[in-house]
């Protein structure tokens, strides 16, 4: 007899009002009220991340099926448990599509989920069960993991404060912060279990050792691990959902076909597709994706400590794995991947906005430029949602840097305001473009001319090379543009105009690199203005004065 049905009970936390009032509710409960939440509350981005593609996986089975006012499209026929039976028919696709986008439409409007949601939960009810002898949620029986099956006696154990990333304890290192005591640090309740199984099927790293058979093959460290998370946040959940919701793929028409979540399915057969070699075609499926085959004894007791056991499965290919819209890409001129695209993570030493060009430039804008699909997805829907702000959100896991374990020690968040009309405007002197290249040029003042005068003050001072003058000084200033940056990139509307806009920045930029540079002339001591015997010219000093004079020129020039 299953326990905990995450249909019926409450485990997702959300946040009810702006004062950041929040509570737990089931997913008939967020389905229903979604417009009635502001945002996904869980105990962290990453969490948050995992259980929003959750969320979406069931919408893209839905509304794949089922239109706006709960009813089959006719392409194709749906079996007693709302499950797609038969393949789309060639003729068919264009009318599809059709609809697929009047079903988005409508939704947006009504600003509401149908009751088709909620009746295709129930017709899948046995499948959510957290603990549950047949089919556990996101794992696998006891058989699927039994010594015949895996490389070593036993599965790989983890223990609750392994997977609670607000402690990332493990049996050998002790967290000096944590938000539990040693009493408690190893019980989780069933909701916080089921929040953070979700998150470790995206974010496991390597440090467990066993597989699956003798032959060793390309463990995954979790799909959500290697990518750079981009999506939108709107007003409320119910618009951030709908937002993010591809009912039409971008990149590949293939991908509009059959929705497969890992629910419609049992474990031992997720487990054996993963071996298959067939690559997710659909999004419900690449958004429910496991790292690991887990298995949660179904008579769990969780007033003890709680710990389940892991068996790794293969890795998801990475190269120009298009179908993932919700990540920024880097293309590879070297090594393994050469010549390819593969998920890029975004950086804990710099800020989203520094990135622009990555999340917004239009395809091929430069070499081999490939932007996030979900902001092709915004294009296709920028008529129905007019003139609206929204954040861009940014979220990656940090790794140890040991390709032994490649263990989360830090996550990355970030986001941008920005009215969607300006991040649409990808015409040759369009807003996209010109924030670009306010971006690039910022960073071209900041990385090149504030830091070659650091570089001769550093000289002038005879400091080493490896003096942190320069890396501090250099992202002290990023640090202070970061804010204005912002408020000036959410001030943008539509309708003003460009090189004004564009101007104004370029003025507050100079005025503040201008003034961290004077700051850095008040403060100069007599060694600073003694300077030393110049390398380029004959018979001059080089001081603090012939270095901000050098760094004027430069500044103005650009």
């Amino acid at each position: 007899m299953g326990k905990f049905n995450l249909i019926d009970e409450a485990w997702i936390s959300v946040m009810t009002n702006e004062k950041g009032h929040t509570k737990e509710v089931s997913l008939t409960e967020i389905f229903e009220n979604t417009n009635q939440y502001i945002d996904l509350a869980g105990d962290s981005p990453t969490q948050d991340f995992a259980i929003l593609r959750i969320l979406l996986a069931v919408l893209h089975t839905v509304f794949s099926r089922f239109n706006a006012k709960g009813q089959a499209y006719s392409y194709f026929e749906v079996n007693d448990q709302l499950r797609q039976t038969t393949a789309l028919e060639e003729d068919d696709e264009d009318d599809y599509i059709d609809e697929l986008y009047e079903t988005w439409d409508e939704l947006w409007k009504t600003k509401e989920f149908p009751d088709i949601i909620n009746h295709y939960l129930s017709k899948w009810h046995e499948h959510f069960y957290l603990f549950d002898e047949e089919f556990p949620f996101f794992q696998v029986t006891e058989k699927v993991i039994a010594p015949e099956n895996i490389s070593r006696p036993k599965p790989s154990s983890i223990s609750g404060k392994t997977i609670n990333r607000l402690i990332s304890e493990s049996g050998n290192k002790a967290a000096l912060f944590s938000p539990k005591t040693d009493s408690n640090k190893e019980v989780l309740t069933a909701a916080e279990i089921a929040r953070w199984l979700l998150t470790y099927q995206g974010y496991c790293g390597l440090s467990d050792k066993v597989i699956f058979g003798k032959e060793k093959y390309k463990a995954s460290k979790g799909w959500l691990f290697d990518i750079g998370g981009v999506f939108f946040k709107g007003s409320n959940l119910f618009d951030t959902l709908l937002l993010n919701l591809i009912l039409v793929h971008p990149n590949n028409d293939s991908f509009n076909t059959i929705q497969k979540p890992s629910w419609e399915f049992s474990g031992e057969e997720v487990v054996a597709r993963s071996f298959s070699g067939i690559e997710a075609d659909n999004l419900a499926e690449l958004y429910t994706n496991w790292g690991r085959a887990v298995y949660i004894h179904s008579a769990i007791d969780i007033t003890k400590p709680f710990s389940f056991d892991v068996v790794k499965l293969p890795d998801i290919d990475h190269q120009n794995h298009f179908l993932e819209p919700m990540t920024i890409w880097r293309y590879n001129k070297q090594g393994e991947n050469k010549d390819t695209h593969t998920p890029r993570k975004h950086q804990i030493e710099q800020s989203m906005w520094q990135s622009f060009g990555l999340i917004a430039l239009p395809n091929d804008y430069e070499l081999e430029q490939k932007r996030p699909g979900i902001m092709d997805w915004l294009d296709s829907i920028s008529d129905s949602i007019v003139d609206y702000d929204l954040r861009i959100e940014a979220v990656s896991m940090k790794d140890d840097g040991n390709a032994t374990s490649w263990m989360p020690i830090d996550e990355i968040y970030d986001s941008l305001r920005i009215n969607d009309l300006v991040l649409t405007d990808d015409a040759d002197n369009g807003w996209i473009i010109r924030i670009y290249e306010a971006v690039d040029r910022t960073k071209e003042v900041i990385n090149r001319v504030y830091r070659g005068f650091l570089v001769d003050i550093r000289k002038i001072r005879q400091l080493s090379p490896n003096h942190q003058i320069v890396s501090r000084g250099v992202e002290e200033l990023f640090y202070i543009i970061d804010q204005p940056f912002r408020e000036w990139i959410s001030s943008i509307k539509p309708s003003v105009s460009k090189k004004d806009k564009i101007a104004e920045w370029y003025n507050t930029l100079d005025k503040i690199v201008n003034d961290q540079a004077e700051k850095m002339l008040k403060n100069a001591v007599y060694r600073d203005y003694k300077g030393i015997k110049s390398d380029k010219q004959e018979d001059s000093t080089e001081n603090i004065i012939t270095a901000y004079n050098r760094f004027k020129y430069f500044l103005n020039k650009r």
